[in-house]
Parts: structure tokens; sequence; C-alpha cells
């Protein structure tokens, strides 16, 4: 099942978020002074770059979700395979079925 663009965002939190921490993290080492093993170096570099990538990826993905609502909004077949209601999660939870609303 696609993910709704509200999944979307949220990931992209998480990930800013990851990266931020990262951000910390190396702004508290470089002020500690401490040198850092070759290992160390490229595991850390990889968390960076691996983070990044999924920031990335969800980026593309949330602009091809909006160009699927757009084409939709505008009338035009998309380019891109997925729906309105797999994007926007239409009654997949109890706050879009009107049925399961007291």
């Amino acid at each position: 099942m696609a993910d709704t663009l509200g999944d979307l965002v949220d990931k992209l939190t998480i990930s800013n978020i990851r990266l931020w921490n990262l951000e910390d993290e190396r702004r508290l080492y470089s002020q500690s002074k401490k040198d850092m093993g070759d290992k160390e170096m490229k595991e850390f570099l990889s968390k960076v770059s691996y983070t990044n990538k999924e920031r990335n990826s969800l980026i593309d993905q949330i602009n091809a979700s909006f160009k699927v609502l757009l084409d939709a909004f505008t009338g035009k077949e998309s380019c891109v395979v997925s729906t309105v209601e797999d994007l926007l999660g239409t009654g997949k939870n109890k706050f879009y079925r009107g049925e399961d609303r007291k």
C-alpha cells in the first residue's frame, strides 16, 4: 500500500530531525577537540549520507504526490501511478469515513 501524503511528510520530519541530531553530534564533537578514528568517521559519514539520501527520496515522493493531486484537480491524466485516495488516505481511518464518525 502506498504511503499517504501525511505519512510522507511525517517520515520527512523524522528524517530532518535525524539530520539535525547528526549535525548537533558533529558540532559537539568538533568542540571537544577529540580525534575520531577512521572507523568512527566512516560510520558517522555513512549515517549522514544515508539519512540525506532518505530525505531527498522523501522530498521527491512528496513532489510526485503533489503532481498527482494537481493533475487530478486540473482534470489531467497523471503520469505518476498513484491515486488521490491513496495519497490523502480517504477511507483509511475513522476521520475520513463518514459512517464511523459519531
